[in-house]
């Protein structure tokens, strides 16, 4: 008998004891649990896992809408993140996708999935479901990976089936190639017409490689761990630390300034905690933003770490090598053929969404309209900064002094200037050093604004704010301190749609470019009308085989749907 190695059983040792607390744990009551369905288990290197998202209380067995973030990672046979994505939720449900990159060893890797509130009980307590992953340009070994006994501790979870809940999905049991399929989905009991509009999610892939997902039930949480992460149900949270390069030092910044560059102004502001810990509340959009955050008063004793918010927290699991087998090999050479033909042929399943950019553009200033807009364009040229507000901004002084340059506001209602100094900005980037304001050519400006009255957000007071804005209007002219951080952030990744030919029109039936998807068909959001009832329809493709419809869903009453149903290509 071949003898394990003392350093393994020692590892193998701690990997248990690491997951003793997770055995042991005693359930609450009152939580918030994730779950995915996934388009198949079987891909190949480079192509796209598509999923959607169930977010439930588990007090009422219902969606949630605690939560507008998801945080959806892949992690490789060694439990490194190959892609993240964070994922906007709407009243508990959201959608995405991942492109698995095409320099990925072969192996078993991870999905995970978690909301903000679900950190508190990481490694575990989270959606975990292993997948294969296939690249035939990496050689014949897979990697596998294996979890420690006890590690993956979970329990079907089966529907309460209340009042007799049922669903019957309808369709044919044999088709021809590039034939329409219709599938009927009805939900009903016995004493009412429907259980309430159903939520539900639709895959169809080859039998060889289709999910049957279930509702499986991860979470043994203790109510004693610590709650340090907070539900997001406003916006996307944003956290760091502030520490200082010498230790003995400080300042007296209560505040972290957030402002984004650009014609319109955004500004965010942020209180400093006795530890050093500061938040931001982003919005739920996938707009991209220069972030840029610095203190209330300027220092470079002060530097700033931006808490990451995928944490490095991982399940604990050990890998190792191992050949495909012949019957592996059929079905993944299968997989490999079909994604290089639709490389070639461009016949991707892909597409990005369309997004609403009316929605995703702020069209107003966050201080509203200013008292006065000064247009450089509708005066004469001036040589300097100076001489420009000097001349053409009434009621604002910027004048040099030996500690530097000073800018200052009168108050209209007491005709004396404020002690305290304005908020100064560069298309929309606060400036506390104004050389950097001073420095620049009023040839490359196009306006200034300013707002002469205190302004008041949150407990925080301006007294005055002086916006100059630049032609470019991309603060492509102002070099930043050292203290400020510019931190480039897409709070959610842009939406993709699944694709797949449509053989109605014309004589798309026809045509010669071959149609070999992996994934035939799916839908991540399908709704029940009033009488709880639906109706699908999709094409099959060029790829004759028995074929698995997958559903998943929750119903408006609290059940659970997790079926499947069978069909043949020939």
């Amino acid at each position: 008998m071949k003898r394990i190695s003392k350093p393994f059983n020692i590892v193998f040792l701690l990997i248990s004891l690491l997951t003793a607390f997770r055995l042991n744990a005693r359930p609450l009551t009152s939580v918030e649990e994730i779950y995915l369905h996934i388009d198949r288990n079987k891909y190949i290197a480079g192509e796209d896992i598509w999923f959607s998202i169930y977010t439930i209380e588990r007090e009422t067995e219902k969606l949630s809408d605690r939560s507008v973030i998801a945080y959806v990672e892949l992690l490789n046979p060694w439990n490194t993140p190959v892609a993240q994505s964070r994922v906007q939720l709407s009243a508990g449900r959201g959608e995405g996708s991942f492109s698995i990159p095409d320099s990925v060893s072969s192996g078993t890797y991870t999905v995970r999935a978690y909301t903000n509130w679900m950190k508190n009980f990481l490694p575990y307590n989270c959606y975990m479901h292993n997948i294969d992953i296939y690249n035939p340009f990496k050689g014949s070994d897979f990697v596998r990976k294996v979890a420690p006994a006890g590690s993956e501790d979970i329990r079907l979870i089966n529907s309460p089936n209340k009042n007799d809940f049922t669903v019957n999905v309808r369709a044919d049991s044999i088709y021809c190639r590039r034939e329409k399929v219709f599938l009927n989905i009805s939900i009903s009991n016995n004493t009412l017409p429907q259980a309430g509009i159903s939520e539900m999610s639709i895959s169809v892939a080859p039998v060889e490689v289709a999910d049957t997902c279930k509702w499986m039930d991860y979470l043994m949480i203790s109510d004693t761990v610590p709650q340090r992460y907070n539900f997001e149900n406003d916006g996307h949270f944003l956290s760091g630390l502030i520490k200082y390069r010498e230790s003995n030092m400080s300042d007296s910044s209560r505040f972290l300034y957030m402002s984004i560059q650009g014609k319109v102004a955004e500004f965010k502001y942020a209180r400093i905690d006795t530890s050093g810990r500061f938040t931001f509340v982003l919005p739920v959009d996938n707009k991209f933003r220069n972030l840029i955050l610095q203190p209330e008063h300027a220092t470079n004793n002060m530097s700033l770490e931006i808490e990451p918010s995928f944490p490095w927290i991982l399940p604990a699991s050990y890998s190792f090598k191992e050949p495909v087998t012949d019957s592996q090999l059929v079905v993944l050479s299968g997989l490999s053929f079909n994604y290089q033909a639709a490389k070639i042929y461009g016949t991707k399943s892909k597409k990005e969404a369309e997004t609403n950019d009316i929605i995703n553009q702020k069209s107003r200033r966050f201080y509203g309209i200013p008292e006065m807009e000064i247009i450089l364009d509708d005066y004469i040229k001036l040589p300097s900064m100076q001489e420009v507000f000097f001349e053409l901004v009434p009621g604002v002084i910027l004048r040099s002094r030996k500690s530097g340059y000073e800018i200052k506001i009168t108050n209209p209602l007491t005709g004396m200037y404020y002690d305290e100094s304005p908020l100064v900005m560069v298309d929309g980037v606060i400036i506390n050093d104004l050389t950097v304001l001073v420095d620049l050519d009023p040839e490359i400006v196009e306006k200034v604004e300013v707002v002469k009255t205190p302004y008041l957000i949150g407990d925080l007071i301006l007294h005055g704010i002086v916006n100059v804005i630049t032609r470019s209007g991309d603060f492509s002219d102002v070099t930043m301190p050292d203290y400020a951080v510019i931190l480039p952030y897409r709070v959610i990744d842009k939406p993709s749609l699944f694709t797949a030919p449509d053989y109605s029109v014309g004589q798309t039936r026809l045509t010669r470019i071959p149609d070999l998807r992996n994934t035939l068909y799916w839908n991540p959001s399908v709704k029940t009308n009033n009488d709880g009832e639906a109706e699908i329809e999709f094409w099959t493709s060029d790829l004759p085989g028995r074929y698995i419809i997958s559903i998943l869903g929750i119903s408006g009453t609290g059940e659970i749907v997790s079926l499947h149903k069978s069909f043949t290509v020939y």
